[in-house]
């Protein structure tokens, strides 16, 4: 998973699933509750995110979506899309290091909460250093074989 990581470089082009993404940046965050998680953000064109988790060997990439509307079912229970959510973490997100891209870019200190349902999350973010505006991430889970990088 690092080796994949470190191909992720300045104007690096990637190819999920299909579909083209420009790399615009690649930060490295973690938790204040568990400062030994590391993952790494990456803003994508087209509004998206592919973000990558190597101690879970998960990835996924999402759509931002503003004011995105889900019914909270419960403290740890969420509809969307007529889809149950079950929440698998929550936290508040801070930044190791941008190895690339403008600071404005990146999401920053965040408050989040993640949900999951078979192949897809959902991420429910506050961006607190911008104004407590929500970021909203619907996501699906995929596969380093989903991915092919074009420098």
């Amino acid at each position: 998973m690092i080796e994949f990581l470190n191909k992720i470089t300045k104007g690096t082009k990637i190819v999920i699933n299909d579909s083209e993404y420009k790399v615009k940046t690649k930060t490295w965050y973690s938790i204040e509750e568990d400062n030994t998680a590391k993952y790494v953000k990456c803003e994508l064109s087209d509004n998206n995110v592919l973000v990558i988790i190597p101690d879970d060997n998960l990835i996924y990439i999402g759509k931002v979506i503003e004011n995105m509307e889900y019914k909270r079912l419960s403290e740890n229970e969420i509809e969307y899309d007529n889809k149950h959510f079950n929440k698998t973490g929550e936290g508040h997100q801070y930044i190791i290091k941008i190895e690339f891209g403008d600071k404005s870019e990146v999401e920053g200190k965040c408050v989040f909460e993640d949900y999951e349902s078979g192949n897809n999350i959902i991420s429910l973010g506050v961006l607190l250093e911008k104004g407590n505006i929500r970021a909203d991430v619907f996501a699906n889970i995929i596969n380093l074989t989903d991915i092919e990088i074009i420098n």
